[in-house]
């Protein structure tokens, strides 16, 4: 690479850029054209179109990799508690043995849907049902800070969630 306009004749479509890298670096562009049995110049206008099409699929990021590498944490940390959150609704689904339902509640007289849920409320079966659900989301939303507990008075909503408001 000289400064010498003799050096090379380009065509009128053509122009020169220069460029300053460290010698080592410009030795190993070298070498790796030479391995690639192209010129330099051919060998860095490849680099180049390689890395704008890497950039412009979106593979490498430019000005704000690191508030989007930010963004997509909080994305994953967003989908965490939400799969967390869904686990725990799913982990013990509300329902019980419709055989529960013929040996305790119903009888040989006809009662309103009113009147069972009343039955079955009155009789403690939800009790068992749901109390791990209901258990599951209390520890979550702890663990969110959503909620409080305290032993001895039970739980409740934390301060920022019920505006200050003690």
């Amino acid at each position: 690479m000289t400064d010498n306009d003799e050096y090379a004749k380009l065509s009128e479509d053509r122009c020169a850029v220069k460029i300053y890298p460290e010698k080592e670096v410009a030795e190993q562009w070298s070498d790796e054209a030479d391995n690639q049995d192209i010129s330099l110049s051919r060998y860095l206008q490849n680099l180049i179109h390689e890395a704008r099409s890497y950039r412009q699929h979106g593979l490498v990021q430019t000005d704000g990799s690191q508030r989007r590498v930010q963004e997509l944490e909080e994305e994953v940390e967003a989908l965490r508690n939400r799969l967390e959150q869904k686990e725990a609704e799913s982990a013990e689904a509300v329902s019980f043995d419709p055989e529960t339902l013929k040996r305790e509640v119903l009888t040989d007289q006809y009662q309103s849907l009113e009147e069972v849920l009343q039955t079955i409320v009155e009789s403690g079966i939800l009790n068992d049902v749901l109390l791990g659900p209901v258990e599951n989301q209390l520890y979550f939303l702890a663990a969110q800070n959503e909620v409080q507990y305290e032993r001895g008075w039970g739980w409740k909503l934390s301060e920022e969630e019920s505006g200050g408001a003690a």
